[in-house]
């Protein structure tokens, strides 16, 4: 499947988010209280542009990777649900816990777009296909 291709890109996307939530929600912004959408934005809009647009994609990319339930349907799932399970988290428990939901979030999602792409590239007998040499 060409999809599973993409899936070490979409992971460096999920930890380049993680670097980025540690650096806009850092610690010493918890600790004073400063919500990071009551600041003025920093950096160009097109770097906001570009990471929203890479966000929407990688959900895009989750949902197109159900297309195929035998080989990556259940991590898109799990992902999917990750993200629904974060997002609620974040709104409820507020911004103290945002970092900590963030960072399990793209965790687990980036494990999950390295098994998809270990066990659909590199070990696809895994899935019960012959490998290279294997059932020859």
């Amino acid at each position: 499947m060409m999809l599973a291709w993409l899936a070490p890109l979409f992971a460096l996307f999920e930890v380049a988010q993680l670097l980025m939530a540690t650096r806009y929600i850092g610690i010493e912004q918890i600790r004073k209280g400063i919500h990071p959408l009551d600041e003025r934005p920093r950096g160009p809009m097109l770097l906001s542009v570009l990471w929203v647009t890479g966000i929407i994609t990688s959900y895009l990319y989750q949902i197109a990777l159900l297309c195929n339930p035998r080989e990556t349907g259940l991590p898109a799932l799990l992902m999917i649900m990750v993200s629904l399970l974060g997002y609620a988290l974040r709104r409820s428990l507020g911004l103290k816990w945002a970092l900590v939901v963030l960072t399990f979030e793209g965790a687990s999602r980036a494990g999950f777009l390295v098994y998809v792409f270990i066990s659909v590239v590199i070990h696809p007998q895994w899935h019960g296909w012959p490998g290279p040499g294997i059932g020859r």
